[in-house]
């Protein structure tokens, strides 16, 4: 029984019997410290210095993994943290600048009414749009006051001339935008009062409009301003309609045609004005 259980257990006797002598001998060396004990001897300490050397490397090696987990997960939480603190930042930059654009925008209306006090006008807001190359239209919804709105008046924003109102639902309307091909605005060149009429290309990949009409004699320029005229009784005078882009050559007849880029940036349109009314 004691021999099937030394065999069985030889290893930790051994490891055992090994570290007692080795301890014994570390002892007897610190009272002794000149005394050699032979090669035997010699070997247990080194053993033993091996163990206690291998035993601190892997203490050692423990510690640093320990230490390295815990800054890796502080890492992770800080990281973690700074994603939040970024989307916060985010999202109040875009709510920022949504405010400063709607501030952008309501001062330029201020000024528009304030550039034209004679003008009563309902505001509006764009909620949607056909700008098939046929079919230049806006959906509007008026604001306040959409009784006082009836098909045919002039529609603005503060850049300039939006078109005309095409039917009336209520508090939602359609605009016929100035660069649909069916609309016709009686305009001048402010520079010279050369006067024609406006009206769209229809180009699927702009707003451009034409300007026919205009008496060849007429020194167009690029770049000049054009405004409505008041003629007709649709548009109020003086409103900005958009700035010549170009002035093809004309090779004959009393009439040449320039290409008209449009005040109001359609494609970004949100808040416009209908004009119910002119005080004289």
């Amino acid at each position: 029984m004691l021999l099937d259980l030394l065999r069985k257990y030889r290893t930790t006797w051994l490891l055992s019997a090994y570290l007692l002598i080795a301890l014994g001998l570390v002892l007897v060396e610190r009272r002794h410290p000149v005394v050699s004990y032979g090669p035997v001897a010699d070997l247990g300490l080194e053993g033993m210095g091996f163990t206690r050397d291998a035993s601190s490397t892997g203490l050692a090696s423990v510690g640093s993994f320990w230490d390295q987990y815990v800054d890796l997960v502080g890492v992770r939480a800080e990281n973690q943290q700074l994603r939040v603190e970024l989307d916060r930042l985010r999202e109040e930059h875009a709510r920022l600048l949504g405010v400063m654009q709607e501030n952008a925008r309501l001062r330029n209306m201020v000024g528009f009414m304030e550039a034209y006090p004679t003008l009563q006008v309902v505001p509006a807001r764009v909620i949607g749009r056909d700008v098939s190359p046929f079919f230049r239209v806006t959906s509007i919804r008026l604001q306040i006051d959409p009784a006082r709105v009836e098909e045919g008046m002039p529609v603005v924003a503060s850049a300039g001339v939006v078109g005309h109102i095409s039917q009336v639902e209520g508090a939602w309307a359609e605009v016929v935008l100035a660069v649909d091909p069916r609309s016709s605005i009686d305009v001048i060149v402010q520079r010279n009062r050369a006067r024609g009429i406006a009206s769209g290309l229809g180009h699927a990949d702009d707003y451009h409009s034409r300007i026919a009409y205009l008496l060849r004699r007429d020194q167009v320029r690029v770049g000049d301003v054009v405004v409505t005229s008041g003629v007709g009784g649709r548009f109020p005078p003086d409103l900005v309609v958009g700035r010549v882009a170009s002035v093809p050559a004309a090779e004959f007849g009393m009439f040449q045609e320039v290409v008209l880029e449009p005040a109001v940036d359609f494609s970004r349109l949100e808040e416009v004005f209908v004009i119910v009314d002119e005080v004289r």
